[in-house]
């Protein structure tokens, strides 16, 4: 969202552009299918399996005079697989009319109203309001998921908010306030918004102890003592729910970017020079969640020469986070109460031109191993920022949902980087226009291993260097494993893009595979295994 917002921008910040008083309508999106086969993932799997799925996107969009914008964005049959996968045919045999069955087996509805804004210029800037993508960076921490950005695989889910934001151009302002309209302008650029995340919840809501006096603490029975968790629905609301802020989750965010695109850096030099900073402070009064976010962001381009990083820390104090076997070990009653402390980065550096591309990107996801303590260090990476198709997008993303209860939903990793660090070379080769040609080789490292996800070793040590306890030191490898993709990807008659896409991942003794229905194979040292491929194809029509 972020960059979608600030390349919309004014460009001197005051002026109303000149155009005729009439409306423009159009139409954006794209229909894909995507095809897969995966030979050796599962545990009782003889032959490779294989399966196909849709996804439509339309983002129409409706502009007065490009000063007033309106947009949707509207997703059908998102993941559904191709046949009818709900068995509503009677008589396979003569089976029509194809159900709307996603990756659960359960059918969805096939018309999704995933997003709804309208942005507007004022004097001074430009104002987004909406429920809104948010994108910022490489995408690391805040991923919009639009379009086909990543060199392999999909865009599954997207970074949504109900937002406010406000975008400016504050030295601009400034040289257009002091007379000076000839000035080179700056482009730095300034945004602050607010987001409205959660109206109570109703899953389930951890960290609450009613009491047997009040009987207006909004437990459903206040002479029952209902612990640290308490089953809610619809029913549990009082007429006033809406009015109840204390269980609301909101968040102020903050953006400073210098956006040099295009810049004369010399007399006979051009280049990119982007960097900035997006800050987030995240509040629930309820669980006494006070969360800030600082995420920095760069990216050059020069001579050929190519770097980009982003790197973010969430810090802070919350009682939201609850895990089977909380313990709290200062002894004061109050085994909820976690430090917040995660890490995360991705870089890039390279070269870059036509038609040979080549880089070495490396990126880190702090880990957690001891997820139940008062301290809390683990987060994956946005699982739309896709690394490979195989070691993160399939088995530590089938791991973690495993392993983690469907109360901890928020900890699984969704195919995104988890609790390690990697280092992933790539090079994209351009042969003839519209032809690419890729390769790349992933190793992944763990950070903290915790025993359950990712596997202990006898040697493994923390950040300060201190021995890693675990109950049981089953790993006997450094690395979690590695992975060679490849991809030939070409667009036919502007429109239609088609991927092939391959994988081929070693898999370590550093994950359970036994435990979570992936095939694993015994090596002779007793050490398990696992070596799994899959192919991958896209095609979509672009509009």
């Amino acid at each position: 969202m972020i960059p979608a917002l600030l390349g919309a921008m004014l460009a001197s910040g005051l002026a109303h552009a000149d155009a005729p008083d009439n409306w423009k309508f159009s139409l954006d999106g794209y229909y894909r299918t995507r095809g897969y086969v995966f030979a050796g993932l599962f545990e009782g799997q003889t032959k490779p399996g294989t399966y196909m799925t849709h996804k439509l996107r339309l983002q129409p969009q409706l502009n007065f005079e490009d000063r007033a914008k309106f947009f949707m964005m509207i997703d059908g049959i998102d993941g559904v697989y191709w046949g009818d996968n709900a068995s509503l045919a009677s008589t396979a045999l003569f089976a029509a009319d194809p159900s709307a069955t996603n990756y659960t087996g359960g059918e969805i509805s096939p018309i999704e109203l995933k997003r709804v804004w309208m942005e507007f210029k004022v004097p001074i800037g430009l104002l987004k309001i909406g429920r809104q993508g948010s994108n910022w960076g490489m995408g690391a921490l805040a991923n919009e998921g639009n379009g086909f950005d990543d060199t392999f695989g999909e865009n599954q889910y997207g970074s949504t908010y109900d937002r406010a934001i406000f975008a400016t151009k504050p030295i601009t302002i400034a040289q257009t306030i002091m007379g000076k309209k000839g000035a080179k302008e700056v482009p730095l650029i300034a945004a602050v918004g607010v987001d409205r995340l959660v109206e109570d919840p109703l899953i389930q809501y951890y960290g609450y102890t009613c009491s047997k006096t009040d009987p207006n603490d909004g437990c459903a029975d206040p002479t029952e003592d209902h612990g640290f968790s308490e089953p809610r629905d619809a029913s549990t609301r009082g007429q006033t729910w809406w009015v109840d802020t204390k269980d609301d989750v909101w968040e102020m965010v903050y953006v400073l970017l210098y956006k040099g695109d295009n810049q004369k850096l010399t007399k006979n030099l051009d280049g990119d020079i982007n960097a900035g900073v997006y800050v987030v402070n995240r509040r629930q009064k309820e669980t006494d969640s006070n969360i800030l976010i600082a995420d920095a962001y760069g990216k050059e381009v020069i001579a050929n020469t190519y770097f980009e990083g982003e790197a973010y820390h969430i810090g802070g104090t919350s009682r939201a986070i609850t895990l089977a076997g909380v313990y709290d070990p200062s002894g004061t009653a109050d085994p909820l109460l976690k430090d917040v402390d995660i890490w995360g980065y991705v870089a890039r550096a390279g070269y870059t031109s036509e038609p040979v591309t080549a880089y070495l990107e490396t990126g880190y996801a702090s880990g957690d191993d001891k997820a139940a303590d008062e301290k809390f260090t683990g987060r994956a990476l946005n699982p739309d920022y896709n690394v490979g198709l195989i070691l993160y997008e399939e088995v530590l993303a089938r791991v973690t949902s495993e392993t983690w209860s469907d109360e901890a939903k928020g900890l699984w990793s969704n195919g995104g980087v988890y609790n390690s660090r990697y280092l992933y070379p790539t090079v994209k080769y351009h042969p003839l226009p519209n032809w690419e040609v890729v390769g790349a080789f992933l190793t992944a490292w763990p950070d903290k291993p915790d025993g359950s996800r990712i596997l202990c070793a006898k040697g493994d040590k923390d950040a300060q260097g201190n021995p890693i306890e675990c109950a049981q030191y089953k790993a006997t490898k450094k690395t979690i494993g590695w992975e060679a993709d490849a991809a030939v990807k070409h667009t036919f008659h502007d429109h239609i893009n088609l991927s092939l896409e391959a994988g081929y991942a070693h898999i370590t003794d550093r994950v359970p595979l036994e435990n979570t229905g992936l095939k694993y194979e015994t090596a002779k040292d007793g050490s398990t295994y696992g070596n799994y491929f899959t192919f991958q194809t896209r095609i979509a029509y672009l509009f």
